[in-house]
């Protein structure tokens, strides 16, 4: 006997964010009257993924800056104990290139890849006795690293296309917002490896005689070393990981660049995904006015076929963003936000040498 068919309601709409941050990391916090939690001479923030970690450690009174770069410490890419492992090493070596001590630390923020929970920051800290002397140690998730670089902590959203993509928006009251951020497989829309893939299926549809020629074709076979196209599945199903299939956006970019319509409808797509992100943020932040959009990551120099369709989309329903490149690396945005905590933010010029990028 068939068994009676389940009638489901819709689900209710996860009104969770993904990514909480701390009272005293929020722009709402940056102008209270508060004592330094503790005594110290320097502040230490760590930017760590699955390609590299690097710490960067500020000498408060001398406003000097040491980093330091180490192997990658992405836990769910990497494991917990090479994780560990590669933090162990950027804070040792940042804290030896500024000629100090954990015990000189008045504060750190580690910001790492896949630090999404509070249970699973909280192990990632436990396993690292090398902080144990620092009374105020915080983990968190990587991208509030980048958005506290994009924006120098105000208010706003911190846009990264990357060989990934991942989105983080923060209102004055701390509210946030995370859309994306779910790999290569789930999302990263709009990413280096998204564009890099797009033009890829667009040579193996031109061969199938489903889409027109493009400039991308004789492009993969040079990147790759083929000889037909055909040869390409070899490489995707064998050899070529997600930081090789995202190398090929670069091709993609060139080919719009002198014109191929192809390339320049990829990078149009992309842009337009990214800015859905984008949106989707700005709403459930509920950020309006003029606010900083940061754009963090390699696919923001793809063109104005990309960079225009990103901004277009956004402006056209948000006009008061206003689109700003990174000032201070996502390590050193790590330190403000330990300068933050510590409540010695107000001590630094966050827009002066050595702090800034460029």
């Amino acid at each position: 006997m068939r068994g009676t068919a389940q009638v489901h309601s819709p689900p209710r709409e996860n009104l969770s964010p993904l990514i909480i941050l701390p009272p005293a990391l929020r722009p709402s916090s940056r102008g209270e009257a508060r004592r330094p939690t503790r005594p110290g001479t320097h502040l230490l923030g760590v930017d760590g993924g699955g390609t590299k970690t690097t710490a960067a450690v500020l000498d408060v009174g001398r406003l000097a800056l040491s980093t330091f770069t180490a192997g990658p410490s992405n836990p769910d890419v990497n494991g917990i104990e090479a994780a560990t492992a590669s933090i162990t090493d950027a804070i040792l070596g940042a804290l030896d290139a500024a000629g100090a001590g954990v015990g000189d630390l008045a504060g750190a923020v580690l910001a790492i890849a896949s630090a999404d929970t509070e249970e699973n920051q909280a192990d990632l800290l436990a396993k690292l006795p090398v902080l144990a002397p620092a009374e105020n140690a915080l983990v968190l998730n990587d991208t509030v690293a980048a958005w506290a670089a994009g924006t120098l902590g105000e208010p706003g959203v911190a846009v990264i296309s990357g060989t990934g993509s991942n989105t983080l928006g923060v209102a004055a009251d701390g509210r946030t917002w995370r859309c994306g951020g779910w790999g290569h497989l789930l999302g990263d829309e709009g990413s280096g490896y998204w564009i890099g893939l797009e033009g890829l299926r667009a040579a193996v549809t031109y061969r199938d005689g489903r889409a027109p020629w493009s400039a991308v074709v004789p492009r993969l076979l040079a990147f790759y070393g083929l000889t037909l196209i055909e040869e390409i599945d070899d490489l995707i199903y064998g050899t070529l990981d997600k930081s090789g299939i995202a190398a090929f956006a670069t091709e993609v970019a060139a080919a719009a660049a002198d014109g191929d319509d192809v390339a320049r409808r990829i990078l149009a797509d992309a842009g337009r995904l990214l800015a859905e992100q984008t949106l989707t943020v700005i709403r459930r932040t509920g950020l309006t006015g003029d606010f900083p959009v940061s754009m963090v990551g390699g696919a923001f120099r793809s063109g104005p076929a990309f960079l225009d369709s990103f901004t277009g989309h956004v402006t056209a329903d948000s006009p008061g963003a206003r689109f700003v490149w990174p000032r201070i690396s996502p390590a050193t945005g790590a330190v403000l936000l330990a300068a933050r905590l510590t409540a010695t933010e107000h001590l630094i010029d966050w827009t002066a040498p050595p702090l800034t990028t460029d």
